[in-house]
């Protein structure tokens, strides 16, 4: 390695240093405004956190965010939430990093963590008489919920770990790999749900499929395959015996459930909802209509897509009844699943960059992109300032 190019690596690995310990000192500061919030919608840093920490100080354990919290709390306060917070976000950027090496095989780590640090700044985009910043939209990188922060990383690293462990069915299972892969399986379920909600049915599918063009050659790894999704399943329910425990509560198809049109924030029922979702996926559209090819070509691209078209279908066909109707959390599910598949998007854009496709293709595909950054900045630091989500 030459004098130059070491000079020029140190240039960056500390020019990331600097960048992720900004992203961390604000998501400090940003969950310690939060946690100091009243919350009820009427402080501008309203959010989930306090209620999260009630729970926990109450003994209400369904997550193993509970478990996490109070002995943060204990420790250090709210301060000692948003360090813990804050890591997890680092965390998550560290995973997509991680998972971007297939695109950018020659990339140092500084760079691969400084493309995922500012990728995952992104937000649905922002244009005039659009909706709300972040009501009825869809996206991967979430400020306001203690249990989805804390999902991310794990939820990735599931994916990741399936992507590896899946080529392995149709021959000599690696047992190792499948080993992992059910572990992070199960502890992204412990944080939150809903990532398996939407994984364990189009596994199935997926494995019905390869039954079908495998002729049943494969049937023992395909049946330990799907014993993966046991354990995280086994927790759903005892989640659910907590969250549930109203009588009048559990999941519903939602057309059996009568609701105001205008309340339902998520969805196809009002101007707000189809909007918000039409401005969520305009990178990842242009992706598979401008890069289609390449991209249908990659097993994690159409595996990644299938499991948010599931998570999508979940979330506009059931709902919670009862009291937490309007809480949206099904929805929870195309969020985690769209930046499993955002990150397939991105990576799919990158390649194409390195395999110099049609320019016009990936001049489109870059606006787009930057796009989606600069509305995910202008609402990041409209959090930090006060602006309500």
């Amino acid at each position: 390695m030459t004098k130059s190019k070491q000079q020029k690596n140190a240039i960056l690995t500390i020019v990331c240093l600097l960048a992720l310990a900004v992203f961390g000192a604000a998501m400090v500061w940003l969950h310690y405004q939060q946690l100091c919030s009243p919350g009820g919608g009427d402080d501008p840093y309203t959010s989930d956190l306090g209620q999260h920490l009630y729970f926990a100080q109450q003994g209400m354990i369904y997550s193993t965010v509970s478990l996490l919290i109070g002995p943060a709390y204990d420790i250090a306060g709210r301060i000692g939430i948003a360090v813990l917070l804050a890591v997890f976000h680092l965390a998550a950027v560290a995973v997509f990093a991680w998972g971007l090496r297939a695109a950018l095989p020659e990339s140092t780590r500084p760079v691969r963590l400084l493309v995922s640090l500012a990728v995952n700044l992104a937000t649905a985009v922002w244009m005039p008489r659009g909706g709300y910043w972040y009501q009825g939209t869809v996206g991967g990188t979430i400020y306001h919920n203690t249990t989805y922060i804390m999902l991310a990383p794990f939820a990735l690293l599931t994916m990741l770990a399936f992507y590896r462990v899946w080529p392995t069915v149709h021959g000599r299972l690696d047992l190792r790999s499948y080993a992992v892969y059910t572990v992070l399986l199960t502890v992204a379920t412990s944080f939150k749900a809903n990532l398996i909600f939407a994984f364990a049915p189009a596994l199935l599918v997926l494995l019905i499929a390869d039954f079908v063009r495998s002729r049943a050659k494969n049937l023992k790894n395909e049946i330990l395959m799907g014993c993966s999704v046991f354990p995280g399943v086994a927790l759903c329910f005892v989640q659910a015996r907590v969250l549930f425990a109203a009588e009048d509560s559990g999941i519903r198809l939602i057309f059996t459930v009568p609701f105001d049109h205008h309340r339902m924030l998520w969805g196809p029922f009002n101007e707000a909802g189809v909007l918000g979702l039409a401005r969520s996926f305009v990178f990842a559209a242009a992706v598979g209509l401008l890069l289609g090819r390449a991209a249908w070509k990659s097993f994690r691209y159409r595996f990644s897509l299938f499991t948010f078209a599931v998570s999508m279908a979940e979330a506009l066909l059931l709902v919670e009844s009862g009291e937490r109707l309007y809480h949206a959390n099904l929805w929870w599910g195309p969020f985690i699943c769209f930046w499993a598949f955002w990150l397939e998007s991105v990576s799919i854009f990158l390649a194409q960059c390195r395999a110099k496709a049609p320019r016009w293709r990936l001049v489109l595909c870059g606006l787009a992109l930057v796009w989606h950054l600069a509305s995910g900045v202008c609402f990041l630091v409209m959090l930090l300032c006060g602006v309500s989500y």
